[in-house]
């Protein structure tokens, strides 16, 4: 916080650096419109003060609108147009109120109270110099607005109470200042709070891998099979190359180099199909329409829920076969895995690793949804529905 402190705002861009890339755009981008809380404090004693005054009228009136309300609505539309850039923020804002202060000084002998209008500038630009470069430069703008206004003072002949304008000017500065403080703190809680969130979902991506693989591949090398009496060699050799491979994608995961699989969702369930068939269960595809430019996540997530829908088939259903079709409409993309096994009821059963992470989290996280359609004795079928874009989903959660 000392470095808040002593550089201000713009001193947040420098700090925010541990976020990484995408926070250090966001502060950067956010940094400069930290200047509309001077902006609405101005506009705000600026309708105080014409209340107070209640002598402008007409086109005076007009004119001192002009000056005052026109360029701080400028400087927002500046603000919100470029979203960066410091220097050009404070040269223009310090210009304005040295321009504006001056010259109402110079017709002040006319209208005296346009000298209370040039305050709200004045207590602006302290804020805005605290808020972006922090206290030191704050206190220069201080002695200058303090300047100012004795030179001000001096050019229309008035006198310029030293105790309330330096009060004044102090509280402004320690308004910027907290309000520079809070958002520091907003941002080191919101941080804090991401890593937290960050390393749980790690966690939890983790387990998921190895349920969905070498955990689900274990439990289907305990099963029996037709090779194990037939062929008992040949099978134990299956099962180490097995063991073999899935100890390497283990090892893979758990160093973060776990290469990508290549083929997009078609090729892949084909596989999958494979896989299903040398371990027990015969596993029909059935393509209804082409598929093109599937986004890779979508294409992951859909491959995995439907390799552990048909885990759970292997496991539990009693059956030998399965089918697994594959179809587009509308920009969602849909598979569906049905078997006619013993089925099982869904509201009896207790919510399994599974199905709440392996299958509904899993479409969860790209904007689909799972459906589950199953009673004792008559199978199970297991819908997921993802969009290609998520923008794209029609289909109510549930």
């Amino acid at each position: 916080m000392r470095v808040v402190l002593l550089g201000g705002a713009g001193a947040l861009a420098g700090w925010s650096g541990r976020f990484g890339g995408s926070g250090l755009s966001l502060v950067q981008g956010a940094v400069p419109r930290l200047v509309l809380v001077p902006v609405v404090f101005r506009l705000a004693l600026f309708l105080q003060a014409i209340w107070s005054a209640g002598t402008l009228g007409g086109p005076a009136l007009w004119l001192v609108v002009a000056l005052y309300v026109v360029p701080n609505l400028l400087e927002v539309a500046w603000v919100f147009r470029r979203s960066t850039g410091i220097r050009p923020l404070l040269a223009a804002d310090t210009a304005y109120t040295l321009v504006t202060s001056l010259a109402a000084a110079a017709f002040a002998a006319r209208s005296p109270e346009l000298l209370a209008l040039t305050w709200p500038n004045i207590m602006g630009a302290v804020m805005v110099w605290t808020l972006l470069r922090g206290a030191p430069a704050g206190a220069v703008a201080i002695a200058g607005a303090v300047l100012l206004r004795y030179g001000m003072a001096a050019v229309s002949g008035t006198s310029a109470p030293a105790t309330g304008i330096l009060l004044a000017l102090v509280a402004s500065a320690g308004t910027a200042l907290a309000i520079v403080l809070l958002v520091a703190g907003a941002m080191r809680y919101a941080h804090g709070l991401g890593e937290q969130r960050g390393r749980a979902a790690e966690r939890e991506r983790h387990r998921r891998d190895v349920h969905d693989t070498v955990l689900q591949v274990m439990e289907s090398l305990a099963l029996p099979a037709p090779g194990d009496v037939l062929d008992p060699v040949g099978s134990l050799d299956q099962v180490r190359r097995t063991a073999r491979a899935q100890a390497l994608r283990l090892r893979l995961s758990l160093d973060g180099d776990a290469p990508a699989e290549p083929g997009g969702l078609e090729h892949r369930l084909g596989a999958l199909t494979v896989e299903m068939t040398a371990d027990g269960l015969r596993v029909d595809l059935v393509v209804l329409a082409k598929l093109t430019d599937v986004p890779e996540g979508v294409v992951n997530a859909l491959h995995d829920a439907t390799r552990e829908a048909l885990r759970n088939t292997l496991k539990h259903a009693k059956t030998t076969r399965a089918v697994v079709c594959l179809e587009e409409r509308e920009g969602v993309v849909t598979v569906t895995v049905r078997d006619h096994g013993t089925g099982f009821d869904l509201g009896a059963r207790r919510a399994g690793f599974g199905i709440e992470n392996s299958i509904h989290a899993r479409l969860a996280e790209i904007g689909g949804i799972a459906r589950i359609d199953t009673t004792p004795g008559h199978g199970t079928r297991v819908v997921l529905t993802a969009p290609l874009e998520p923008s794209e989903l029609r289909f109510p959660v549930g």
